[in-house]
């Protein structure tokens, strides 16, 4: 019989979460399980034409309601119109989150619809702590099964005492869509008049105060001195995009750093970088970690992240109280490998979306 699940967790901006939730739907057999989306604060999401493509059931597979931060009243109103017409038809709800709060979507209607709630922690840290263990006995309470991506978020979002109840599912990736490719090095270096003796320090990820790209222009400042013909490639948007271009202007790097927006195709860019940076003030288990090692790219990940992205050898982690100029050392240091043999890597240790799906599937599976 056919499993549904209810997913929690799509949003309207690109990221790691997002990114996850749409490879586990595409990947996944749709004619044992089916998806649909309960999504919050906004009227559209990233990755819908592309689901409602994959099932192209004509059955509706997203629904919408207010933000019960913003607006809690309305909001419950409309989960409770959605669970009484919807509950009965799901055999999970998968919370996929990283924040206790989100729970709320849920809880209330937990006894009177008997729902089965998946938690799944997808984040390591965050600005809200005290809201945080404020809604964790509600998360605990509530959640059927525990997943999360890493210790680090197991900590975060469940408590440090529920480490040997939570099952961990590794952030797996298209691993064949993630292999470096010559080809597409040289048409995304040629569209940005990049040469190829260049070095290309890249960054794939939201503008937010938690992806710390003020650091990274720091880091980059120092690397200059060192490299004259280096590159910095920022690849994303976000609500700090503008106060990183003054960034960019007040060390005057305007010649240096290519703001590349969002891109579909980030695969391509992984290819025409040489150093990956992500010094993150906290992560869960950053996917664009797994796919930047997956393409053969030396990785500096900030140690505020967890060990357990350190999956190859190409993964090194720095200290955030180290100096930008000692984080540039490290970075013009590291030599420059066969970039092809990584996805086997990546395969052997369990990272692929495949191994992934059939991780989630059996977990649905079992009641």
């Amino acid at each position: 019989m056919k499993k549904r699940i209810l997913v929690i967790g799509l949003t309207e901006r690109m990221g790691g979460v997002e990114t996850f939730i749409y490879n586990t739907t595409r990947f996944s057999d749709k004619d044992k399980y089916k998806y649909d989306f309960l999504v919050h604060g906004t009227d559209h999401t990233v990755f819908q034409k592309e689901i409602t493509d994959f099932y192209d059931d004509g059955e509706e597979h997203f629904f919408f309601v207010p933000s019960i931060k913003k607006h809690p009243l309305s909001s419950l109103r409309a989960l409770s119109r959605f669970y009484k017409s919807n509950a009965s038809k799901y055999d999970y709800i998968h919370l996929e989150t990283g924040a206790t709060s989100e729970i709320m979507y849920i809880y209330p209607f937990i006894k009177k619809y008997n729902l089965k709630v998946i938690t799944h922690s997808h984040n390591g840290n965050g600005y809200t702590p005290v809201i945080n263990a404020m809604f964790r006995p509600l998360v605990n309470k509530a959640s059927l099964k525990e997943l999360s991506c890493s210790d680090e978020a197991t900590n975060w979002l469940f408590g440090e005492k529920r480490q040997k109840s939570v099952i961990t599912v590794n952030n797996g990736i298209d691993i064949d869509r993630f292999t470096f490719s010559a080809q597409a090095r040289r048409k995304i270096r040629n569209k940005y008049h990049i040469s190829d003796d260049s070095l290309v320090i890249g960054h794939i990820g939201r503008f937010s105060e938690q992806k710390n790209h003020k650091f990274i222009l720091k880091v980059f400042k120092q690397v200059l001195n060192q490299r004259p013909n280096a590159i910095l490639m920022l690849v994303g948007t976000g609500e700090l995009k503008d106060e990183i271009k003054e960034q960019i202007s007040n060390l005057n790097l305007q010649q240096k750093v290519v703001l590349c927006g969002l891109q579909a195709r980030t695969e391509d860019f992984y290819s025409a970088f040489d150093i990956f940076s992500i010094p993150s003030l906290y992560e869960g288990l950053p996917v664009v970690g797994v796919e930047a090692q997956c393409e053969g790219l030396p990785c500096f990940f900030s140690n505020n992240i967890s060990r357990e992205i350190g999956i190859t050898d190409l993964s090194s982690f720095i200290s955030l109280d180290e100096s930008p100029i000692e984080w540039s050392k490290k970075i013009l240091a590291k030599s420059l490998v066969d970039r092809k043999k990584y996805p086997a890597i990546i395969d052997e240790n369990d990272f692929s979306i495949r191994s992934t799906v059939k991780e989630l599937e059996s977990i649905y599976d079992v009641r």
